[in-house]
């Protein structure tokens, strides 16, 4: 069993839920949780309800090490959320639900062993959720992911690493507090000689609705940390050089530094039905480039606004729609396919941009594939 996450408790837990339920009509975390092994278990009523959760690669993989269901009370709905853990972290699945079962957010990105904690402060509902893994054999590293659940939606607003185990030495990054600007977090690092202490805040960024950092003094002080390390590994782990984002991406798309990654990101707007994926938006140009997986049994006219053109290709398949508009901004919805896989990839440019940097929006375009 895990460690609770290193809170500072003063500032952050105001209120934890319950696991549970009762009496909500809809969904309970029992119903979920026997929906979620009937989907491994191949039925494909249940995945459909899901919503993607149980994708191709899951099904049939009962070598779980753990399905946790916890739940939360906002604005008296229940909300809950689902935590898949596997030895295989590129199996390792996280998602909050409504209580009518519908989707805010998967993320896939998540290592380790996990637990999940619902939490509310000041008036605003967050799920935490820490990860525990090795990296060079010994090293014990903790990673804290904090997502915010809103009345429709939900996202990852911050994520860093809390907490570091090197032979005899413990450091460790705490949340102070959290306001709707900034966190502000402190660091302590701990020798057999002496304590460090440092302070970090992460200002909350508009484009990217996230806590970021400028400085991210822990992330950089573990990294080092674990780059100095000499060690012949003999077991799995998860290279330092991963620590920030799922480091293995299935598909390609050549954008420069001033293209900025959010992910996991939810679409509920811009497609029929919502949508999870990893989106990549210039604050400049205000355009955004968002590329989905499609969950398996699902086709590109279930999420599409507008009709697809015919397919091109043989066994790398690509069709799109026509350009359209939505309130000020050009989009475009564009399928790419090949054996069991399929993703979407959705562009999203003001009008007023589009025409001045047309040939850039194409090479974007053409340089985008997934991995066969």
């Amino acid at each position: 069993m895990m460690n609770k996450l290193i809170l500072s408790a003063s500032a952050i837990l105001a209120l934890v839920f319950s696991a549970c339920s009762p009496n909500d009509e809809n969904l309970n975390s029992a119903k979920l949780r026997e929906l979620v092994l009937q989907a491994i278990d191949r039925n494909q009523e249940a995945s459909v309800e899901l919503k993607g959760l149980v994708d191709a690669e899951l099904i049939s993989r009962k070598d779980f090490n753990n399905i946790r269901i916890d739940s939360g009370l906002v604005n008296n709905k229940y909300y809950y959320s689902v935590l898949l853990e596997y030895f295989d972290p590129l199996l390792n699945r996280f998602a909050i639900y409504d209580d009518q079962l519908r989707l805010y957010l998967i993320d896939k990105s998540l290592n380790g062993n996990l637990s999940a904690q619902w939490t509310e402060k000041e008036n605003r509902n967050f799920v935490f959720v820490q990860e525990r893994f090795l990296t060079k054999d010994v090293l014990n590293i903790d990673r804290l992911s904090i997502y915010e659940v809103y009345d429709s939606t939900a996202g990852l607003v911050y994520r860093s690493i809390s907490r570091l185990v090197k032979d005899k030495n413990i450091s460790t990054q705490t949340i102070e507090n959290i306001s709707t600007d900034f966190i502000v977090t402190k660091i302590s690092v701990r020798t057999n000689s002496n304590v460090i202490n440092q302070t970090d805040t992460f200002y909350f960024d508009s484009d990217s609705r996230k806590y970021l950092s400028s400085k991210n003094l822990y992330n950089d002080y573990v990294k080092q940390e674990i780059d100095d390390f000499r060690w012949i590994t003999t077991k799995p782990q998860i290279p330092a050089g991963n620590l920030d984002d799922n480091p293995h991406p299935k598909f390609t798309i050549d954008l420069n530094e001033e293209w900025v990654k959010l992910s996991p990101y939810n679409e509920d707007k811009l497609l029929k039905s919502s949508l999870t994926g990893t989106k990549y938006l210039n604050s400049k140009l205000k355009a955004a480039f968002t590329v989905f997986e499609v969950p398996s049994g699902k086709s590109g006219e279930e999420y599409s606004l507008y009709p697809f053109g015919s397919y091109t290709g043989d066994s790398y398949r690509k069709r799109s729609t026509e350009i359209y508009t939505m309130d000020k901004n050009y989009n475009q919805l564009f399928e790419h396919s090949c054996g069991n896989k399929k993703y979407l990839l959705l562009f999203d440019c003001p009008k007023n941009i589009f025409n001045q940097n047309k040939k850039l929006f194409d090479q974007i375009l053409k340089s985008f594939s997934i991995d066969c």
